[in-house]
């Protein structure tokens, strides 16, 4: 199912009547990620703590997976995109418990909304951050035309069924900017995640111009490479979470790295680890830059030339969103 990028997307937007997304005919797949998304936004740990998709308590405080550093890697681009433009609301597509959503009503002071496939993510949305979260599926989205100003979309269109619905439907209800974040990874693993059949796994291979093609539509697209492969092992060393085992790591690996995290805690106390992966994140932006090894890419999607100014309107500071955090949230028995 890799993106194809040869062909423009479709006439234009009709106007979508707004339903109940359990009233919505899904496919088999994205039933199967759905019902594997609800099961994974319930999830807790020993004492009962939200078992969260993104680093929402704060650096090192978990309870969240480890390798979550990118996350202050791709969310920093993602606002520093946002700062350039001109805005009222937003919408976070795909948003997950709402951290984006939240980081950007901080930053920036304005509406947002977000929305998910997962019902139940979009109950940590409103339980944890007091954002109103629709379910929602991409590819029919419950929104008027131009409803919002900027719509954000991130690690999302690389698990879905169909990239060019999904891109209509982002279009349509923005009237000003898209801002996308996709992986940029091997085809053979798509390829195997593809046969494998996993529901939420990447079945799209994206590279730095796979938008280019909606340029035929009169959009200014902007890509930009980002989270280089170089920097993985400084990050994970930094980090200094508890790795869970998986299929493409061998076991002593795991063992041997969670053995060690408390002279890496020695090694790179919480203040100084922040500062470094702060560090790591604008070294990031440099290497991207001159170098062809990228894990991820940026894209903003201009409908409006309007909303955007080349100087910041909006400082966006690195260790703020590093230092942005909540308390823990426990789920309720």
């Amino acid at each position: 199912m890799p993106i194809e990028v040869t062909k423009p997307l479709g006439g234009e937007a009709t106007k979508f009547k707004k339903t109940i997304l359990s009233e919505i005919i899904m496919d088999k797949y994205t039933q199967e990620t759905k019902i594997w998304l609800d099961e994974r936004f319930k999830k807790c740990d020993e004492h009962g703590i939200y078992f969260a998709h993104q680093p929402i308590y704060g650096f090192r405080k978990g309870s969240y997976k480890a390798g979550l550093f990118y996350e202050y890697f791709r969310i920093y681009q993602i606002m520093k995109a946002l700062s350039h433009l001109e805005f009222n609301s937003l919408l976070d597509v795909g948003g997950a418990e709402g951290y984006k959503a939240h980081i950007a009503r901080e930053i920036f002071g304005v509406e947002v909304k977000n929305c998910d496939l997962s019902e139940e993510a979009c109950k940590r949305a409103k339980e944890i951050f007091q954002i109103d979260s629709d379910p929602a599926d991409i590819h029919r989205l419950p929104y008027k035309d131009k409803q919002f100003d900027v719509v954000i979309c991130s690690e999302v269109l690389e698990h879905i069924t169909d990239v060019r619905k999904a891109l209509h439907e982002l279009l349509r209800v923005a009237s000003g900017a898209v801002v996308i974040t996709v992986p940029h990874e091997p085809k053979k693993v798509i390829e195997d995640n593809i046969r494998k059949k996993l529901p939420h796994s990447h079945v799209h291979n994206f590279i730095h111009n796979s938008f280019d093609f909606l340029k035929t539509k009169v959009y200014h697209i902007f890509s930009k490479r980002m989270i280089s492969p170089l920097l993985l092992i400084p990050g994970i060393l930094i980090e200094a979470m508890p790795a869970e085992y998986t299929a493409s790591i061998p076991k002593r690996f795991i063992y041997t790295y969670n053995a060690c995290l408390p002279i890496l805690r020695r090694l790179f106390p919480t203040k100084v680890a922040t500062f470094l992966i702060s560090f790591l994140v604008r070294l990031d932006e440099f290497i991207c830059k001159f170098l062809p090894l990228y894990h991820s890419i940026l894209i903003i999607i201009l409908k409006n030339e309007g909303i955007l100014h080349k100087r910041k309107i909006q400082n966006v500071s690195v260790n703020r969103i590093i230092n942005m955090k909540i308390p823990y949230y426990y789920m309720q028995k």
